[in-house]
């Protein structure tokens, strides 16, 4: 029987796979079908057609999986943010923790590997300390301030409430939407390089309960740039904030031409220069960290107290002499393992996030730990120190084959891939 796109066809959902869309079988091929998961009986659209897997859409849910509940937001399916609203936390991590087992079966042929269960974090919503909201239009055009519909880059969600972050995070975004119409500052198109309103930044300490709000725009200001956003500080500082303060308010110009370097100018309207926050491991240690707005911290505040509680938890299973932290950020990691062994050298591209960890070091008192500004894979070979730990912490992209290698001639006693971790322990 030949397939064809836009057919309609009866499936039962017996398992997910990698990014959350339901398996089935159809004609004896695996069928993926987005928004279903294992137990719905469902109808599903082919929306791509290969010769050992096919592609669909959900149409509509014959019967529900005994499992499935209702999504706590409604703008689940509109919003690309979340993927498994539908399906109970506890199952989310047991599926997670089966997507670890299928890896090593599957591509390592590692069969029945030892996978310990996911730890869970205790809060399922409002757990993320960082947030971009994008300014732009909907569907018909018309002023929009939310998140960006999937798969269409340009259109934008005009939402009113999100669960991941705080509900003080949602009222900023509700209060800086209609605040901005009343300005009348156009959003800036990537299409024709026109506009002005590019995106914004909410940053929350979530163990000290600072806010920091950054405003992105192009160069393209309007006449009446100062006088807005003079008024614009005014009225962020007015919105019922509970136990929460807006303790630093900046303004980023993002100045970009073709040929040239990508250049963001940084005004500080109100407050201090960066956020202060703190993370206090199971072990009882605490480091205090000052985030500036371009340097990256781990999104999820108390689930990274849980990851590093693990990295430093397997790392001093034996004394530590030097430990490389690769990928090293604003040095978190690397700062934690410092109060544990002799010396500690992290490793950063971003000279923003480097600086920060700089600072961060010497405010925390830790004067064990030596940073490098640059490209791991262009660094670590002027390196002569002997690590008998590596920590590699690597973008979405993860580690080139040259870098794999390169970490391999250290020949160190252990590795530890705090990402892998990362990405089933978050919620």
């Amino acid at each position: 029987m030949q397939l064809k796109k836009g057919q309609i066809v009866e499936i039962n959902i017996h398992a997910l796979a990698f990014g959350g869309s339901g398996i089935g079988k159809y004609e004896g091929l695996t069928v993926f079908v987005e928004g279903t998961m294992p137990g719905d009986k469902v109808t599903a659209a082919f929306t791509r057609i290969k010769s050992n897997f096919v592609e669909a859409k959900l149409v509509e849910i014959i019967e529900p999986s005994k499992d499935r509940i209702k999504p706590k937001c409604p703008y689940f399916g509109i919003c690309g943010g979340c993927q498994l609203q539908f399906m109970p936390y506890k199952k989310q991590l047991e599926f997670k923790k089966q997507h670890v087992i299928d890896a090593f079966e599957r591509i390592g042929k590692i069969y029945d590997p030892p996978v310990n269960d996911v730890i869970g974090c205790k809060e399922e919503f409002y757990y993320r300390n960082k947030m971009e909201f994008s300014f732009g239009y909907d569907s018909n055009m018309q002023f929009a301030f939310g998140l960006h519909l999937p798969e269409r880059r340009f259109d934008i969600l005009d939402l009113k409430e999100c669960h991941l972050q705080s509900k003080f995070s949602s009222g900023i975004v509700n209060s800086t939407r209609e605040f901005m119409k009343t300005l009348n500052w156009p959003p800036y198109k990537y299409s024709t390089g026109e506009g002005f309103l590019q995106s914004f930044f909410i940053r929350e300490g979530k163990r000290t309960n600072e806010v920091m709000i950054n405003l992105t725009t192009s160069e393209n200001a309007p006449e009446d740039v100062n006088a807005g956003m003079k008024k614009f500080v005014e009225m962020l500082l007015k919105i019922p904030s509970g136990d929460k303060k807006i303790t630093s308010i900046y303004w980023s110009k993002i100045i970009s031409k073709r040929g040239v370097k990508k250049q963001i100018k940084e005004t500080l309207l109100y407050g201090k220069k960066f956020l202060s926050e703190k993370m206090i491991l199971e072990n009882g240690d605490e480091l205090s960290f000052e985030i500036l707005p371009q340097a990256f911290f781990q999104v999820n505040t108390p689930q990274a107290e849980i990851l590093y509680s693990q990295v430093v938890n397997f790392a001093l299973n034996k004394p530590q002499n030097c430990v490389l932290d690769l990928f090293c950020g604003t040095g978190t990691i690397g700062m934690f393992l410092a109060k544990h062994c002799e010396h500690v050298i992290g490793i950063e591209l971003n000279p923003e996030a480097s600086k920060s960890a700089c600072a961060n070091a010497q405010k925390n008192k830790i004067f064990n730990m030596d940073f490098y500004t640059g490209d791991v894979a262009k660094v670590l070979p002027s390196l002569r120190n002997q690590p008998s730990l590596i920590v590699v912490d690597p973008p979405r992209a993860g580690l080139t084959e040259k870098l794999i290698k390169q970490i391999n001639d250290f020949s160190a006693d252990n590795l530890i891939i705090s990402s892998f971790l990362e990405k089933f322990q978050d919620s």
